[in-house]
């Protein structure tokens, strides 16, 4: 295909949005109104200020989902994505009695309600500024072409499924510099490939043996993820697959949601005594392909006995974790601003002043400090971690309290424009281009970066890095260069 070829249609990734206004926003209204009715008659806290903060959180993480629902806001939903995950890590746990949250007065409480409800109203301002209305098509872009991009990011999936036997199995023969290399070029290409795929599976784009072949490998990548006993990488894969399904079909597969969520609920019961047995100081045990049947077999099993436990009589340290206690991170804003700059001093930037060298390759610094190092300077300035913990223990911040930590709510507001800008011009970018397209896929990273609730700034820039530059050599050494030559115009209604 020549460099001067129109690439015809493309607004095709973006029709549907527009074609399935009337069902989004049904949907939206049945969640919504479903979610606050939970937290004002049936969650488990008898605090009315406490009810009153999370729906505050949660009509704020809902702004955006709405805008995009209605129409009114063009692109992919990165940023309404990334509001959501405020209500099961900020709103939800707030009248669901979590043990850490209880512990904080409710003027602690309604005063971190209102820093995250201010602070999704901010970002949600700065990024409706770049996508309330379409830019006319690009002159030009670099997109890969559609016959070929199937079979490629097939293969890069099954790259990723060799890459987790490579590191649960322990076949340890790359060096720290190359392993670090390979593991960033793996987990971001990864990322998009099965977001493309799953889009093109909706759209009916692939063929019938790459629709299964794809599948197979999804699940296969999914088991291998899940060996090392971390399931959040599964469900950030599986959610990722969903959005970009959805997108493509303009259906939900419920069945199949139900299914996936039924499975991953069912391997966490089970996780505790796995890691509790195999875990030894913290660290995994390795586990070699063919021995997966039995691991996930005696991981069920202890599912099973899980079952058959009298939980109110267990002891307290051996009681589980609710997905609310382990996913929220509003306890350590409520944390940060109960203590600082009163009883301890902020910060003042010192999470954000090692970002330079976290872009720097480990293969050209062999001493290069962790990406979670300003996750470590958090918890060890609040008293939460000594260093010795954080070489097998990490407690994820998040970026809101890690702003506040740093600069009070003055960097609450810095970061919801950073976030507003980033998320809205990257949108803005992917507008009447294909989703094959450089513009777009560099979106589709951005999304995926949406869902990760607990990464600090020093993960999220070393984790960006690396999958641009994945991305980028995908540009080069893959793409061509297409033309528009005819103007095409959004709907604005």
């Amino acid at each position: 295909m020549s460099n001067s070829e129109v690439t015809p249609q493309p607004l095709a990734f973006l029709a549907p949005f527009v074609q399935q206004k009337k069902r989004l926003l049904r949907v939206f209204w049945i969640i919504a109104i479903g979610l606050f009715l939970f937290e004002l008659y049936w969650s488990g806290t008898n605090s009315l200020v406490s009810n009153f903060g999370a729906i505050l959180i949660t009509t704020a993480a809902f702004l955006p989902s709405y805008l995009w629902c209605s129409g009114q806001a063009q692109g992919m939903p990165i940023f309404p994505l990334f509001a959501i995950t405020f209500i099961w890590t900020h709103a939800l746990p707030l009248v669901d009695n979590h043990p850490k949250i209880i512990t904080f007065s409710i003027a602690s409480q309604l005063y971190a309600s209102c820093t995250v409800t201010g602070f999704l109203l901010l970002g949600t301002l700065i990024w409706f500024q770049f996508v309330k209305s379409a830019p006319l098509p690009p002159k030009s872009y670099r997109a890969l072409g559609s016959y070929k991009s199937g079979a490629f990011f097939l293969w890069v999936i099954a790259a990723g499924i060799l890459f987790n036997m490579y590191f649960s199995g322990g076949w340890f023969f790359l060096d720290g510099g190359l392993f670090s290399l390979i593991r960033g070029a793996i987990l971001g290409s990864t990322d998009l490939a099965t977001f493309v795929l799953s889009y093109k599976l909706g759209t009916q784009e692939l063929t019938k043996g790459q629709s299964n072949l794809f599948l197979l490998l999804l699940v296969a990548y999914m088991l291998t993820n899940a060996v090392g006993l971390l399931l959040v990488g599964v469900a950030s894969t599986f959610l990722i697959t969903t959005i970009a399904f959805i997108i493509g079909r303009q259906k939900i597969p419920v069945f199949t949601i139900l299914i996936v969520l039924l499975c991953l609920s069912l391997l966490h019961l089970g996780k505790g005594e796995m890691r509790a047995k195999h875990w030894v100081s913290g660290q995994g045990t390795y586990v070699q392909p063919w021995e997966y049947p039995a691991w996930f077999g005696e991981w069920i099993g202890y599912t099973l006995n899980d079952f058959n436990k009298d939980k109110d009589n267990l002891p307290k340290s051996e009681q589980k974790q609710s997905f609310l206690e382990r996913s929220s991170v509003i306890h350590l804003l409520l944390l940060a601003q109960d203590k600082s700059p009163d009883q301890i001093p902020l910060l003042n930037g010192e999470t954000y002043a090692i970002l330079p060298q976290l872009l720097i390759p480990r293969l050209f610094n062999s001493n290069k400090i962790r990406s979670h190092e300003g996750t470590y300077i958090l918890n060890i300035h609040y008293g939460l971690q000594t260093r010795e913990n954080t070489l097998t223990t990490t407690i994820g911040w998040g970026l809101l309290a890690e702003s506040y930590a740093n600069f009070d709510l003055v960097g609450c507001a810095g970061l919801a424009i950073i976030l507003g800008v980033a998320y809205g011009q990257s949108t803005r970018w992917s507008l009447n281009t294909p989703i094959l397209s450089d513009r777009s896929l560099f979106a589709v990273l951005m999304m995926t970066f949406a869902f990760q609730t607990e990464w600090t700034a020093g993960v999220y820039v070393a984790a960006l890095f690396q999958s641009s530059m994945v991305l980028g050599g995908m540009m080069v050494f893959l793409m061509k260069s297409y033309h528009t030559s005819i103007p095409v115009f959004m709907n604005r209604a």
